[in-house]
């Protein structure tokens, strides 16, 4: 009982800021997460894939950032906040192995649910690439003060240690 409890507990947080993936300006998006803490997210790669599935699930890809190995495929009842399950078949394929244990899985989770934000993914450094509308690519890049992204020459500096994808 309480392993479940410390599983759906943590979900309900995510009820509150379940991912719209709406349009939101630049500017907007730097003000709201110029100061955030991503720490939570150091090393890891979360985004919405999609919603309104016919058992009313939406899914989301957790994977460890930079690794090798694909994401895992995250299944989590709308209503509910619990997660239905979570499929490795892409993990296996590409890894032979798990590399994550459904616990980290549920806590990254948990972390991003934190941001309105469709994608985010933080590096070991702590550089913060998001995209607040949709889950394929990182347009935004918030740069760590004491790191440089090997893919900087992939973005173009807009204001303060914030970059846009060119």
């Amino acid at each position: 009982m309480k392993k479940i409890i410390r599983v759906i507990l943590p979900l309900l947080v995510l009820a509150i800021s379940q991912q719209s993936c709406n349009g939101q300006g630049v500017d907007s998006i730097i003000k709201k997460y110029d100061d955030t803490d991503f720490s939570s997210l150091k090393g890891f790669s979360v985004y919405f894939r999609s919603a309104g599935h016919e058992n009313n699930t939406s899914i989301y890809f957790v994977n460890s950032y930079g690794g090798g190995c694909s994401p895992y495929i995250v299944e989590l009842n709308d209503r509910d906040k619990i997660i239905v399950n979570i499929n490795n078949d892409l993990v296996l394929k590409s890894c032979s192995k798990d590399y994550m244990s459904r616990e980290k899985i549920t806590q990254v989770l948990v972390g991003y649910a934190q941001y309105d934000l469709c994608l985010v993914q933080v590096d070991n450094e702590g550089n913060v690439y998001i995209n607040p509308d949709r889950p394929d690519r990182a347009t935004l890049l918030r740069k760590s003060k004491s790191s440089t992204p090997k893919d900087l020459a992939l973005f173009e500096h807009y204001k303060g240690n914030w970059y846009v994808k060119k």
